[in-house]
């Protein structure tokens, strides 16, 4: 049996790893879904063992898998430096990445890790932080390129809107609402535009609320959530099982869609940001989900 493994093989699998979606590996190599899922299934039959499996919604490695992704990583870091000697890219120079929780990190990393690939002498450096402080430290100079969120219909002039989503008043699947009972709200922080949302409705259905906590990152929202300390409110694209969204709450104090955004700072000459723009679009953007979350994640 052949068992010489083939690099574009290889590649396919490290990024339907990375970015947990054939789809979004498809748009990020310029592949089809068909040619990503025959790649996949030529490694499985020339190892004969299954390499992926799926764990709330997301494709994972299996234990045979993450042994192969190991030996990926290495093959393709060495593949991919020898290519870059021999054909380097002209680009040089620093890029500085704003982007918010909101906005999967693990597809932004993807994104930069193919960039660095093609143009391993630009140095990119990321910084995670709420919106409002994206767009303020892009006005003072110190981000090239954005990836934050607003209310729909808010973006400037500046912004390219990406895809649109929708808001969810997020619990447990068993948690149910009692009226005239104090509710507890889970919130990003002070200054989130979710958080000061989230209080004008609850003030004008005259429901009393307490912040129970403050936490910046999806992850910790979702634990918190999760395990019934509150109600949050959360992007669609954010929500994972067994995070469900409120319909009585949806219905009483409906929520706004929200846009995201990139904003590239076109004022100072960049090359790279062209570039690495060219590669963000293949991957982020999305259109909206068919049907509830209920149901799109069942």
């Amino acid at each position: 049996m052949n068992k010489r493994l083939s690099v574009d093989s290889l590649r396919v699998f490290r990024t339907v790893v990375q970015t947990g979606s054939m789809s979004k590996t498809a748009s990020l190599l310029s592949l089809s879904q068909s040619a990503v899922s025959w790649k996949l299934r030529r490694l499985e039959d020339q190892l004969q063992c299954q390499l992926l499996t799926r764990h709330a919604g997301k494709a994972c490695p299996t234990e045979k898998g993450s042994v192969l992704l190991q030996h990926a990583v290495k093959i393709l870091s060495e593949h991919d430096n020898a290519v870059a000697y021999f054909s380097p890219s002209a680009l040089r120079g620093k890029l500085r990445v704003g982007v918010t929780e909101h906005i999967s990190l693990t597809e932004v990393c993807s994104v930069i890790a193919l960039f660095t690939h093609h143009h391993p002498e630009v140095d990119v450096q990321l910084v995670v932080e709420q919106s409002h402080l994206l767009r303020q430290h892009f006005s003072e100079g110190g981000l090239d390129i954005i990836l934050h969120q607003d209310f729909t219909g808010m973006a400037s002039g500046e912004d390219k809107v990406l895809w649109t989503e929708k808001l969810y008043w997020c619990a447990p699947p068993s948690w149910r609402y009692a009226s005239g009972n104090r509710l507890k709200l889970i919130t990003w922080g002070t200054d989130c535009f979710y958080r000061r949302m989230a209080e004008e409705k609850l003030n004008q259905a005259d429901i009393t609320f307490m912040v129970m906590l403050e936490c910046p990152s999806v992850a910790g929202m979702l634990a918190a959530i999760n395990a019934g300390l509150g109600v949050g409110i959360m992007n669609e694209f954010s929500i994972v099982k067994p995070v469900s969204d409120l319909c009585e709450l949806e219905q009483r104090m409906p929520l706004p869609s929200v846009d995201c955004l990139l904003r590239v700072n076109e004022h100072r000459y960049n090359p790279a940001s062209e570039a690495f723009c060219l590669i963000l679009s293949r991957l982020m953007h999305r259109s909206a989900k068919a049907g509830d979350i209920n149901s799109s994640q069942s």
